[in-house]
């Protein structure tokens, strides 16, 4: 069975509850200053009240750097980055449903975990469309549709999410960005 591609114009394209609930109430779980309490809360994300369950990408994405800029001062922007996605993976799997996700993608391992990936990707947002090509063993190439401002964000989450599968040596490089989309290459080291 074919799945019909959603198409979801970029003004209607929004994050579902459990990623923001992941990154700010679990990953950063004690890293939340007063001030970065506030710069969210002035941002559309407030903390003490209970969480939406859409946000916007545009204010996500505010917020991560948001994020960045008060958690991680003086550390290189990508560096930044890829401390924030291992964070925001390490607090999805606090949530109920990461719980259950990452228990399930402890028991597949890699090539499983890389097999569900467009899947896992589906149940973040309400708008993303990944295509998965197996180019050789341990060897991937992943089409997400559309562009993370955010360097080296998507790749550390792809390799933590592969490190959750037992994936050795994880490695997640972005191939190339396109008009609707981006294209990245993802391997590991077989055992």
């Amino acid at each position: 069975m074919t799945r019909t591609p959603r198409f979801v114009p970029p003004e209607q394209r929004h994050v579902y509850v459990q990623v923001v609930e992941g990154l700010l109430q679990h990953g950063l779980r004690g890293q939340v200053s007063p001030r970065l309490r506030e710069r969210l809360r002035q941002a559309g994300v407030d903390l003490d009240r209970p969480l939406l369950p859409l946000y916007p990408v545009p204010l996500w994405t505010r917020c991560l750097h948001i994020v960045v800029e008060e958690t991680y001062p003086g550390t290189p922007r990508e560096e930044a980055f890829r401390r924030l996605a291992r964070a925001h993976v390490e607090g999805y799997g606090a949530t109920l449903l990461g719980r259950a996700v990452m228990s399930v993608m402890r028991l597949l391992g890699p090539k499983r975990v890389m097999q569900r990936l467009p899947e896992v990707l589906r149940g973040t947002d309400n708008y993303t469309e990944a295509v998965l090509t197996e180019l050789g063993p341990a060897h991937y190439e992943l089409r997400i549709n559309s562009v993370v401002d955010a360097p080296g964000y998507a790749e550390a989450l792809f390799e933590a999410v592969l490190q959750v599968g037992g994936a050795q040596a994880p490695r997640a490089t972005k191939l190339r960005e396109e008009q609707d989309g981006t294209v990245y290459v993802l391997t590991w080291t077989e055992r």
